[in-house]
């Protein structure tokens, strides 16, 4: 059980006291794993590519005399690099607040304090009015904690659930993030200092992505591979290149060029391990490559 907790931060104490049966949500060293899907296309029959995006809490930042924990995000699979990707705080109405640099407000992405039949505004893209349906008690890892049904009546199909210190349904960071257009997202694994604490029943991991494979064309020709400042890509006159763009190995765009450019500038990508997709008029070609700095 938690029931109370104390951070002390820059020399000012900053008391969250919660009642003896509430978990916080906002705490160090939780990690929630958050598969990502995207549309390719935006007509049945729909095709999709996904990714898995760690969120991780570590560290305190004071900011307006607001105490946060720092969230860092990934899409390793081990992880190794970690980057900034919002802050977010609990307050003692048991209210969690996101703040998404270099945004200087606060959104509201929770509150543990709604009744069934409350409608709440919450999220930090585009914030929607959502409806609690009801409130159950749920075992978790031994534990029993609430879970909220949520309906948004602006939006027929939309469902979320809240689970009290594990979060979204959509992860850790989605609340009021409704499926559109470009894709959706759903939690698959909460771990509290590297203990597994909820794993999604749909899902079989911790980890999912699309497998990226690779095409060739003789006709075009990619080298150095391994690069290091530079890619130079060689095709034949009258070979239509409508876009060139580099993947990280989740299949993320992480850069794209003009077209007609024949000498890629990668002095800006880190070492690694990369994929270079070329689109044509009739296709696309998609190849490994190593950059070694």
């Amino acid at each position: 059980m938690k029931n109370l907790a104390i951070l002390i931060t820059f020399g000012i104490w900053t008391l969250t006291s919660f009642s003896q049966d509430y978990y916080p949500l906002i705490e160090d060293n939780k990690t929630w794993n958050v598969l990502n899907v995207n549309l390719v296309t935006i007509e049945p029959p729909f095709d999709t590519t996904y990714l898995t995006e760690s969120f991780w809490t570590n560290g305190d930042t004071l900011v307006n005399s607001f105490v946060y924990k720092k969230v860092y995000s990934t899409t390793e699979e081990n992880p190794v690099n970690w980057d900034l990707w919002c802050l977010m705080r609990e307050d003692s109405n048991k209210k969690v607040w996101i703040r998404r640099p270099p945004s200087e407000i606060d959104n509201l992405m929770y509150d543990f304090t709604v009744e069934a039949g409350d409608s709440i505004l919450v999220g930090f893209f585009e914030p929607v009015y959502i409806f609690v349906d009801s409130i159950s008690i749920v075992t978790i890892n031994q534990q029993e904690r609430k879970k909220y049904w949520f309906s948004c009546k602006a939006r027929p199909y939309y469902k979320e659930t809240w689970i009290e210190g594990i979060g979204s349904d959509k992860g850790i960071c989605w609340s009021g993030s409704a499926s559109v257009v470009g894709g959706w997202f759903r939690l698959l694994c909460m771990s509290e200092n590297q203990e597994l604490i909820y794993a999604n029943p749909n899902y079989e991991s911790c980890y999912l992505i699309t497998e990226i494979n690779e095409t060739e064309n003789p006709l075009i020709n990619i080298y150095p591979n391994p690069a290091k400042n530079t890619l130079i890509i060689e095709h034949a006159e009258n070979f239509e290149v409508k876009s060139i763009s580099i993947l990280n190995k989740n299949g993320q765009e992480i850069k794209q060029f003009v077209s007609s450019i024949e000498q890629l500038d990668l002095s800006e990508i880190k070492s690694g391990m990369y994929f270079i997709k070329i689109s044509l008029e009739n296709g696309q070609i998609v190849k490994k490559i190593v950059i070694e700095k």
